[in-house]
């Protein structure tokens, strides 16, 4: 996610997005369920295949498809968006195809593993700017925290530079050569950064005059989940797991609350299943509806991919890829434009 709307007013402290309840469960909630599924993952390869099913098919497929509510679930949005609906996937399926073909699975892991960093990261970025708007606050004039969501990031990416793992996935990876010095100046940044921001907020609260609750929390989730998935973990793909299910189960319910923010004045005439679907009564059917929807489409895909014999595996590859790089650019797209227009 790029930069988002600002966030629904409610009752209550003004640093929530919702309230309490549901920003525990967005932060928290979100943390806490990625540390116990990802250590369950990292505790035998059995374990990993159950944990990476359940992240697949309960969570990754659904927030890929979450990102169609925004544009896809009623008549005018489809229209607006039909590039981004109908023109964009064979652009992306033509590209992604060119790079198997010129560095096959190697170019696919190496692409996926450095922009699915920077989506994550992005989301980070995004959703801690809304926080910040919800407190009455200018995102962009907090530039000290804007260092922090992307400080730990990059120290991670060079930390696993510097590690050269052989394979992520399953697959080769291609990583740069990164000197030690370059991870431990990375690592010095980052960990100075986080310690100003702390004392800023220390002060803050010493002074009665605390910043957004909301906002810190989120941030230091962030830099928890980060600091798990890519220094604490060494393993490249068990580090990637944690962060994986954080950012899934984040996107759904992120998206979800402002979904919920859009259609708060009730059922609107135009767009009635998808007013109706994001009501807060229907969070479970608005969840059951993201779940039954990317289902099909996903087994759909592997049943025709399935179809195929061994020696074009890549072709598997490079569409389920397509879906994911696709997801990332309109994610990127509709969330900026909206930014934008708040």
């Amino acid at each position: 996610m790029a930069v988002v709307e600002s966030a629904p007013a409610v009752a209550g402290p003004i640093d929530w997005l919702r309230g309490p309840r549901f920003d525990l469960s967005l932060i928290v909630g979100v943390l806490a369920l990625a540390l116990v599924l990802g250590a369950a993952g990292c505790a035998s390869p059995a374990l990993f295949a159950a944990v990476i099913a359940v992240d697949f098919w309960l969570l990754a497929y659904p927030h890929a498809l979450s990102t169609f509510t925004r544009i896809a679930f009623d008549r005018e949005g489809a229209r607006a968006h039909a590039f981004l609906l109908f023109g964009l996937p064979p652009l992306v399926f033509a590209a992604t195809a060119g790079a198997v073909a010129l560095g096959g699975v190697l170019a696919l892991n190496t692409i996926y593993f450095f922009w699915q960093s920077w989506h994550y990261t992005r989301q980070s970025y995004g959703i801690a700017r809304a926080y910040h708007r919800s407190a009455g606050i200018d995102p962009a004039g907090d530039r000290l925290s804007d260092v922090v969501v992307f400080a730990w990031p990059l120290w991670g990416l060079l930390h696993r530079a510097h590690q050269q793992p052989a394979e992520f996935y399953g697959g080769p990876i291609w990583l740069p050569s990164v000197p030690k010095s370059l991870v431990v100046v990375a690592g010095a940044l980052a960990l100075a950064a986080l310690g100003l921001w702390t004392m800023r907020h220390l002060r803050a609260l010493a002074a009665g005059r605390p910043r957004s609750t909301g906002h810190a929390l989120f941030v230091l989730s962030h830099v928890v989940i980060t600091a798990v998935s890519y220094l604490v973990v060494r393993e490249i793909t068990l580090g990637w797991l944690f962060i994986n299910i954080w950012h899934n189960a984040q996107y759904l319910l992120f998206v979800w609350a402002m979904n919920a923010r859009r259609f708060r004045g009730g059922i609107d005439p135009r767009r009635p299943f998808l007013s109706r679907l994001c009501q807060p009564e229907q969070a479970l059917r608005y969840a059951l509806v993201c779940l039954a929807l990317s289902s099909g489409f996903y087994f759909a895909l592997g049943q025709a991919t399935g179809r195929m014999s061994w020696e074009v595996l890549p072709f598997v590859l490079v569409c389920h890829q397509t879906v994911n790089f696709h997801h990332y650019i309109v994610d990127a797209v509709i969330w900026r434009s909206r930014a934008r227009r708040a």
